[in-house]
């Protein structure tokens, strides 16, 4: 039993005083609970056919991370040079910086972005 704290005697005394008695056991539980048992039907198969489903499901799953990485990765395409782009634009219209180019095709971009940051 959990000791109490020293500073709770009237508690603990309280406790000691008031301490309930079991009831007494009944002379033939014992053999009431093991006849309850033995009666008690436990079918083996039902205890094997629990652990079919998660198998399944455990064996779909290493078959279809198995699958995936037979499939190729794809190749990078020649277009770094627009994901570049894009990943700049995208860095520069969070952080509200204005990009330095002078390409035409920048301007309606600069625009938006000076547009947006406007106060």
């Amino acid at each position: 039993m959990t000791q109490l704290p020293p500073d709770d005697k009237e508690w603990q005394e309280f406790l000691r005083q008031h301490c309930p008695t079991p009831p007494p056991a009944a002379d033939d539980l014992e053999d009431r609970l093991l006849n309850a048992i033995e009666e008690q039907e436990q079918p083996m198969r039902s205890r094997g056919l629990w652990a079919i489903p998660p198998a399944i499901v455990a064996g779909l799953l290493m078959a279809w991370s198995g699958y995936r990485t037979l499939i190729p990765l794809p190749e990078p395409s020649h277009s770094s040079a627009s994901l570049e782009a894009f990943l700049e634009n995208n860095w520069n219209s969070v952080t509200g910086e204005t990009p330095v180019s002078s390409s035409p095709e920048s301007t309606p971009a600069n625009w938006v972005l000076l547009a947006n940051t406007a106060p």
